[in-house]
Protein backbone atom coordinates (compact mmCIF):
# COMPACT_ATOMS: atom_id res chain seq x y z
CA UNK A 1 0.00 0.00 0.00
CA UNK A 2 2.91 2.48 1.25
CA UNK A 3 4.09 1.85 -2.52
CA UNK A 4 1.15 3.35 -3.81
CA UNK A 5 0.51 6.29 -2.37
CA UNK A 6 4.44 6.86 -3.06
CA UNK A 7 4.11 5.95 -7.03
CA UNK A 8 1.03 8.76 -6.63
CA UNK A 9 2.79 11.40 -5.12
CA UNK A 10 6.27 11.28 -7.03
CA UNK A 11 3.66 11.40 -10.18
CA UNK A 12 1.84 14.75 -8.27
CA UNK A 13 5.18 16.07 -7.95
CA UNK A 14 6.16 15.63 -11.57
CA UNK A 15 3.11 16.85 -13.00
CA UNK A 16 3.20 20.17 -10.34
CA UNK A 17 6.68 20.63 -11.85
CA UNK A 18 5.84 20.48 -15.69
CA UNK A 19 3.12 22.98 -14.80
CA UNK A 20 5.20 24.88 -13.26
CA UNK A 21 7.74 24.96 -15.92
CA UNK A 22 5.29 25.72 -18.45
CA UNK A 23 3.89 28.52 -16.90
CA UNK A 24 4.24 31.84 -18.62
CA UNK A 25 5.20 33.99 -15.54
CA UNK A 26 6.29 36.93 -17.49
CA UNK A 27 4.79 40.57 -15.71
CA UNK A 28 4.06 38.57 -12.62
CA UNK A 29 5.24 39.23 -9.57
CA UNK A 30 6.86 36.77 -7.88
CA UNK A 31 5.63 36.00 -4.07
CA UNK A 32 7.12 32.32 -3.88
CA UNK A 33 8.63 29.82 -6.09
CA UNK A 34 4.98 28.25 -7.05
CA UNK A 35 2.90 31.77 -5.90
CA UNK A 36 2.64 34.93 -8.49
CA UNK A 37 0.54 37.76 -8.30
CA UNK A 38 -0.57 40.36 -10.60
CA UNK A 39 -2.71 43.35 -10.47
CA UNK A 40 -5.29 43.64 -13.46
CA UNK A 41 -6.96 46.94 -12.80
CA UNK A 42 -8.89 46.93 -9.88
CA UNK A 43 -8.75 42.54 -10.35
CA UNK A 44 -5.65 40.80 -8.43
CA UNK A 45 -4.68 37.82 -9.07
CA UNK A 46 -2.94 35.39 -6.91
CA UNK A 47 -1.93 32.48 -8.89
CA UNK A 48 -0.19 28.75 -7.89
CA UNK A 49 0.60 27.40 -11.54
CA UNK A 50 2.11 24.02 -10.26
CA UNK A 51 -0.88 23.57 -8.43
CA UNK A 52 -3.55 24.93 -11.36
CA UNK A 53 -5.19 26.76 -8.99
CA UNK A 54 -6.02 30.79 -8.65
CA UNK A 55 -7.66 33.16 -5.97
CA UNK A 56 -9.38 36.14 -7.13
CA UNK A 57 -9.89 39.70 -5.48
CA UNK A 58 -12.19 42.36 -6.72
CA UNK A 59 -12.44 45.87 -4.93
CA UNK A 60 -16.19 45.73 -3.59
CA UNK A 61 -17.04 42.33 -4.85
CA UNK A 62 -16.65 40.37 -1.20
CA UNK A 63 -14.49 37.50 0.35
CA UNK A 64 -12.32 36.40 -2.63
CA UNK A 65 -12.78 33.49 -5.08
CA UNK A 66 -10.85 30.44 -5.57
CA UNK A 67 -10.91 29.20 -9.24
CA UNK A 68 -9.67 25.41 -9.09
CA UNK A 69 -8.08 23.92 -12.75
CA UNK A 70 -5.52 24.33 -14.92
CA UNK A 71 -7.62 24.91 -17.85
CA UNK A 72 -10.28 27.34 -15.55
CA UNK A 73 -7.35 29.21 -14.60
CA UNK A 74 -5.55 29.40 -17.78
CA UNK A 75 -8.80 30.78 -19.64
CA UNK A 76 -9.92 33.50 -16.39
CA UNK A 77 -5.90 35.36 -17.25
CA UNK A 78 -5.87 34.72 -20.88
CA UNK A 79 -9.73 36.55 -20.33
CA UNK A 80 -7.82 39.30 -17.80
CA UNK A 81 -4.63 39.84 -20.29
CA UNK A 82 -6.80 40.42 -22.99
CA UNK A 83 -9.15 42.77 -21.71
CA UNK A 84 -5.69 44.82 -20.57
CA UNK A 85 -4.50 44.82 -23.46
CA UNK A 86 -7.83 45.94 -25.15
CA UNK A 87 -7.58 48.75 -22.57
Amino acid sequence: MGEIFGALREATKQHRAQMLEQADTTGWEEITEYHYRRHFGPVRIDWWPSGGKCQVFQKGKGAPRMVYGHGRTNQLIAKLKKEEANG
